[in-house]
């Protein structure tokens, strides 16, 4: 699948499933924000690795997207934590 772990791999499946379900239902679902654990994962797999060298990865913070702004380094995951928690939430609205 291209994700390595068994979290990952049951995040993964989690997703693949509640996209089925829901076109099989005729609702469209836009895959989760790349600011968040499941989006990064998918952007990863669907087209953010070279094909050439594709590995299968485990959920890291250097697949997030980069926090705007300058602040000092042991801030930066935190606050990219608190960002994914929140577009996880806007995102988990609309599906």
């Amino acid at each position: 699948m291209g994700v390595e772990g068994y979290v990952e791999s049951a995040a993964m499946g989690l997703i693949t499933g509640l996209m089925a379900a829901n076109e099989r239902l005729g609702k469209e679902t836009e895959t989760p924000p790349a600011t968040t654990a499941f989006g990064a994962l998918i952007e990863h797999i669907t087209g953010g690795a070279d094909a050439k060298t594709f590995q299968p990865m485990n959920c890291n913070f250097g697949l997030f997207p980069p926090i705007e702004g300058k602040m000092k380094k042991k801030e930066r995951k935190p606050a990219k934590s608190k960002r994914a928690l929140e577009d996880l939430a806007l995102w988990m609205e609309t599906i």
